[in-house]
């Protein structure tokens, strides 16, 4: 099975059973309001442990995995996840190639401008670095004049260069930021010693300091929310609804303790953030 942009490889969570369900749909989604009329096409990159990831019997799972289907179950709408690297996902959803996007992508007024943003958790960023490196980091300042690993177009991207640029200003020496088009890369590129340290979520970073292949320096960097993210307005709205009858009927939080991820603050439902496209 390829792992490629071009991958055809999808996942539908919506079983016939389920279909035939229709009293209990909390939204329905006219057909016209789909790139492809009886499905929810979303993109996924499987490199985000626990948020989303790809077991070794090749099957998808993760938070996100398991929010898409409880998202297909109350909207009556199959949805379909499909593989791609996170640089491509916003290319195709702007150009009507998929629906949205369910990645656990954070939240940026920029963003929300481009696509219909639904914030649904809470999420920050860690440095870490190799299990036995060397590299004596213990605070954000201490990245200056090393080399980080970031994903390519990733918030993290943003958040190291603009952090970056304000500690040159302040007479700092430049941090070298090399980016990557997945986390599974920069975790590779942190282990092959390319770069001294990598930015990733935090959920990621845990997974990987848990299982010993890297080592913890600084968290709780730049908190934000994680979002989905569609093209079209009917559909963010579908969504939104089926979020908040999961938080209403306890769905919501007994998944985010599963994964052991963050949800909203209590008693803040999920809604779109942002005016959406312009």
């Amino acid at each position: 099975m390829t792992k490629t942009l071009s991958t055809l490889f999808a996942f539908a969570v919506l079983s016939a059973t389920a279909l035939q369900a229709r009293a209990a749909c909390i939204a329905e989604i006219k057909p016209e309001d789909l790139v492809t009329a009886g499905s929810v096409q979303l993109s996924i990159n499987p490199t985000n442990p626990p948020q989303q990831y790809v077991d070794s019997d090749g099957t998808l799972k993760g938070l996100n995995v398991e929010l898409a289907a409880e998202i297909a179950k109350r909207i009556c709408t199959p949805v379909i996840l499909v593989r791609m690297d996170f640089p491509g996902m916003i290319p195709a959803v702007k150009s009507g190639r998929l629906d949205g996007m369910n990645t656990g992508m954070f939240w940026n007024e920029e963003r929300s401008r481009i696509l219909f943003m639904v914030p649904y958790g809470t999420q920050g960023m860690s440095i870490v670095v190799a299990p036995k490196g060397e590299a004596a980091i213990k605070s954000a300042a201490d990245l200056a004049g090393t080399a980080v690993g970031v994903e390519n177009n990733s918030f993290q991207q943003k958040w190291m260069n603009e952090y970056n640029a304000a500690q040159v200003a302040k007479g700092a020496k430049p941090i070298t930021i090399r980016s990557f088009n997945t986390a599974t890369d920069v975790t590779g590129a942190l282990l092959a010693g390319q770069v001294d340290s990598a930015l990733l979520i935090d959920s990621v970073a845990r997974v990987l300091v848990e299982k010993g292949r890297a080592r913890e320096a600084v968290t709780g960097l730049g908190e934000n929310r994680m979002s989905m993210a569609f093209r079209n307005k009917a559909v963010a709205d579908a969504v939104v609804r089926a979020f908040n009858s999961m938080q209403q009927d306890g769905t919501y939080k007994a998944l985010f303790d599963k994964f052991g991820l963050r949800g909203l603050p209590d008693g803040q439902m999920v809604a779109i953030v942002g005016p959406g496209p312009q």
